[in-house]
């Protein structure tokens, strides 16, 4: 269980769960193929980004979930600045967790043995 909290963190972190030194991103949004260091596949297959975005959705998902039932059931917050406020947080929250969530799926990838097996 701690190896697989630890992989998750270190791809949160964006480093890589094999050697926890290797950068996962090059620059801006463009992930490393492989490690720098220790060469671990960090996604071989070009469909795999579509599991960072899965981690992204429900993140953001899950965030506006709870922030709709807890403003959304106060009366005092007034109901027209909390939507536009989840609006722009439903915009903005997927842009900057971009880079987290496809580290937390290289993070996952690595625990289950995905990146290391042959087509």
């Amino acid at each position: 269980m701690l190896r697989l909290l630890r992989a998750l963190w270190d791809g949160l972190l964006l480093r890589c769960p094999r050697c926890h030194t290797g950068r996962m991103f090059a620059r801006g949004f463009t992930m490393n193929k492989l490690c720098p260091n220790c060469e671990l596949p960090f996604e071989k297959a070009t469909g795999e980004i579509t599991g960072g975005m899965g981690v992204n959705t429900v993140a953001t998902l899950a965030v506006i979930t709870a922030g709709s039932l807890v403003f959304g059931l106060n009366p005092a917050v007034p109901l027209g600045p909390l939507l536009i406020g989840l609006a722009l947080f439903a915009i903005l929250f997927p842009i900057v967790f971009y880079r987290s969530s496809r580290g937390i799926w290289a993070g996952f990838l690595y625990m289950t043995g995905d990146n290391d097996e042959r087509d």
